[in-house]
């Protein structure tokens, strides 16, 4: 047989197999039959639901889809034949009742439940599950619409497709589903919907019947992930689809419209921005989050502070608190006086004034070791700016270019010892020059600032301990530290300026770090001031 005979084998076998829907509950919901009262009992991530005065086969179809998929079909017609063997003790009909009537009692306490409801496809024959649709709110409203599947149709440019086990996972911020792939035919079908495509269009080009392709197009368009175009004005279709407006124009060429595209919150949004913003707060999600030390029993705690790298040491001036709080103005006057200065003087800055910039901003305080069973008990410290969790997961780096007492070049800062270590060559390392001018170049200073301060993450301090917080919670812990700097550089008359971004890469190369371990996020730039400082908020 040719190759092009066995696919067309192929495909006339597959367009003449049925589509199954198939129901089920969330892996996390419990089903209790037994309660006193006679109710049925389902509990899960959201709470209990109390379904009173269930009949029997609602109850029987809710404790099956505990168990797995299940056809209600299958279900109804497996109790139909048990009530018709049982004795006439009840007068010959069943304690359902008709079974039209046990199945719209069913599907009526299944669309009370949308948030415990997983909906499945199936191709008849199959051995494995097409898709699934699974909630993943208490908010979440399942709406599908098959009149809109006349319309061409379009994946949301907010879903993203990934791995997760052995199957394809398909998400979007602006859903409360979640769609499961578990075989390949469903990922033909998403694969054609990155530009506006009939549901007749599909079936042209992928192995489906056409039926389980608007089956597999009508659960995405329910769950939000794909979204039908706007059908014209009342009166106009005609025109359109024969390519002609009212006045005579040509119209073949004229592009679906999608409400998403218009949608002003929407175009506020980037992809990646709201599904960062969705993913790291609680409501739209039914992942881990908080404190739930998913690598505990993988890795273990990363110190409370960095090991020093190897390189010269240089011991930084401790200044004394006293004699800074009496000199400092109040509070109220350095907070009004805060603003990023971008213009310097020509004094230089010293080791002194560095030293205790750093030493009231940065230093650690107080050092925590965990004692007796490490567990979920790691190290921690104190220091001048808050932390969630004690983490303080943030380390600096100084790119020095002129402060009198100190080596032009990348330095860490340990905030332990208080003390600067050279990093690489000095002021012969290409990278220093790359920082300062980056520097300049993002807060558009006219000249390169004295000192520029690296800011990089730990990450694995925070997410050894928390789900779906640790980049979000290094960002926020960054605002804080900035704020700090802000604050001490205007209470001593320096002038400071925070950096709005970085590059990685650079970073990385410059402080000698792996940008996954150790990524920088922030940067601040010091110097000297000028009498006329321009001021920026």
């Amino acid at each position: 047989m040719s190759a092009e005979r066995l696919l067309s084998t192929t495909m006339t076998a597959q367009n003449e197999r049925r589509c199954l829907s198939l129901w089920s509950l969330r892996e996390d919901v419990l089903v209790d039959t037994g309660c006193p009262d006679g109710s049925v009992s389902l509990s899960g991530r959201w709470g209990e639901v109390r379904l009173r005065r269930a009949r029997p086969m609602v109850r029987e179809a809710l404790r099956r889809m505990s168990l797995g998929p299940i056809s209600l079909a299958n279900v109804m017609a497996e109790m139909a034949a048990e009530s018709a063997v049982r004795p006439a003790a009840t007068g010959g009909h069943s304690a359902d009742g008709p079974a039209a009537d046990a199945s719209a009692e069913i599907l009526r306490v299944l669309h009370r439940l949308p948030h415990l409801v997983v909906r499945s496809l199936m191709l008849e024959g199959a051995d494995q599950l097409l898709l699934s649709v699974v909630p993943i709110a208490q908010s979440a409203r399942y709406q599908q619409d098959l009149a809109a599947l006349r319309s061409p149709v379009r994946l949301s440019r907010f879903a993203f497709l990934r791995r997760e086990g052995e199957d394809f996972v398909l998400e979007s911020p602006v859903s409360l589903y979640r769609i499961v792939l578990h075989g390949p035919e469903a990922s033909w079908v998403i694969s054609m919907l990155n530009r506006p495509v009939t549901v007749d269009e599909i079936a042209a080009a992928v192995p489906l019947p056409g039926p389980a392709i608007a089956e597999i197009v009508a659960h995405l368009v329910g769950t939000g992930m794909v979204h039908s175009a706007e059908q014209p004005p009342p009166g106009s279709g005609d025109h359109v689809r024969a390519g002609t407006r009212d006045n005579g124009t040509d119209n073949r060429d004229a592009a679906p419209s999608f409400a998403e595209d218009r949608d002003p919150a929407l175009r506020s949004w980037s992809a990646v921005d709201l599904l960062f913003h969705s993913r790291s707060t609680l409501g739209r999600h039914d992942a881990d989050f908080g404190a739930t030390y998913p690598l505990a029993d993988i890795l273990p705690p990363a110190p409370a502070v960095k090991p020093l790298p190897d390189g010269p040491r240089l011991a930084l001036a401790r200044p004394s608190l006293t004699e800074v709080a009496a000199a400092d103005p109040p509070l109220t006057t350095v907070v009004e006086e805060r603003h990023s200065i971008r213009s310097y003087g020509p004094e230089r800055l010293t080791a002194a004034t560095l030293g205790e910039f750093l030493y009231r901003a940065l230093r650690v305080r107080g050092l925590h070791e965990p004692t007796g069973d490490s567990g979920q008990h790691e190290g921690y410290t104190d220091r001048p700016y808050p932390s969630g969790g004690r983490a303080y997961e943030l380390e600096f780096y100084l790119t020095v270019r002129d402060c009198a007492g100190i080596p032009s070049g990348i330095h860490y800062y340990a905030p332990l010892e208080h003390c600067l270590v050279q990093l690489g060559h000095g002021d012969t390392d290409s990278a220093t020059e790359d920082l300062l001018a980056e520097a300049q170049i993002t807060a558009g200073l006219p000249d390169p600032p004295a000192v520029v301060i690296t800011i990089t993450s730990r990450i694995h301090r925070l997410s050894w301990k928390y789900s779906g917080l640790p980049y979000a919670l290094t960002l926020k812990h960054v605002g804080a530290v900035i704020q700090n700097l802000y604050l001490i550089g205007t209470a001593m008359g320096l002038a400071s300026c925070a950096l709005g971004s970085g590059d990685v890469e650079l970073a990385a190369r410059a402080t000698g770090t792996d940008w996954l371990t150790e990524p920088s996020v922030g940067g601040f730039a010091l110097g000297a001031p000028s009498r006329t400082s321009t001021k920026h908020s």
